[in-house]
């Protein structure tokens, strides 16, 4: 079994659990209640939560008890948490997408490199002489997705996944070129990191009240004996390249493109 990730990358995957927690629930949550939910320590749920709280993504609160006792802290998040022009995250995002729009010859291509190599940093790498199933490697993503706040939805027939909050909804509105084409390589390379004999083919996104739809297909690459780099190493002849398919529907219009 692949050792777990470890570091900065599961303390953002933490990090992303709760603050996706606190924003679905209707009313704050204590500490106890958070590492119910999201099977943390509660230490480590309050070491995280400091730091959401610093970063001005959620907000703390006493509340005092109805009987005798001490008041207890609960957590919420903060007004802007959800992706608004305040939160500096979404505007960081805003800038960078903007600066490789006008920079990158491709961006689409460029962005879509950037999510693969974060899928595969992202994603637990199977033991030696281990396989993986396509249901298994797409449970797996699901997974993930759900941890970074997508809020991933599989088909019965386990060939599409609907994702029904985009983290990034404001940018991928804008330019969804580039926000979608990340999404849909992190995917990808998580799937690859996998092993895994299932593909990413396409991102259907939707700007309206449904839900963006992610396809996918199993691949017919012979993998015994092949580890990811290998199956990812120019000019293997076991790499068959996906093309980019993100099938735009009508949204919100971008003034810049007039």
């Amino acid at each position: 079994m692949a050792a777990p990730k470890t570091g900065r990358t599961l303390d953002g995957v933490s990090r992303v659990a709760l603050l996706d927690t606190l924003r679905r629930s209707r009313e704050p949550l204590t500490i106890k209640q958070l590492a119910d939910e999201v099977g943390l320590h509660s230490n480590t749920v309050r070491f995280h939560l400091d730091k959401l709280a610093k970063e001005g993504l959620v907000e703390e609160q006493r509340v005092g008890p109805s009987g005798p006792g001490r008041p207890k802290l609960v957590y919420s998040a903060a007004g802007n948490a959800d992706g608004g022009s305040g939160n500096g995250y979404q505007l960081l995002a805003e800038i960078l997408a903007g600066q490789l729009a006008t920079s990158s010859p491709s961006p689409a291509e460029a962005s879509l490199a950037a999510g693969r190599e974060w899928g595969r940093h992202l994603t637990e790498r199977p033991g030696p002489f281990s396989s993986i199933t396509s249901e298994k490697a797409l449970e797996q993503l699901v997974s993930l997705l759900d941890d970074l706040g997508f809020e991933p939805e599989p088909g019965s027939d386990g060939s599409s996944v609907q994702l029904h909050r985009c983290p990034f909804r404001t940018v991928a509105e804008q330019r969804p070129d580039i926000a979608c084409s990340v999404h849909l390589g992190l995917m990808r390379g998580a799937l690859s990191e996998m092993g895994a004999p299932l593909a990413a083919t396409a991102l259907k996104p939707s700007f309206t009240s449904h839900p963006c739809l992610v396809q996918f297909d199993e691949t017919q690459r012979k993998r015994a004996g092949q580890r990811p780099e290998d199956r990812e190493r120019p000019g293997s002849d076991h790499r068959r390249p996906i093309p980019v398919e993100i099938f735009t529907v009508p949204g919100p219009k971008n003034p810049a493109d007039g």
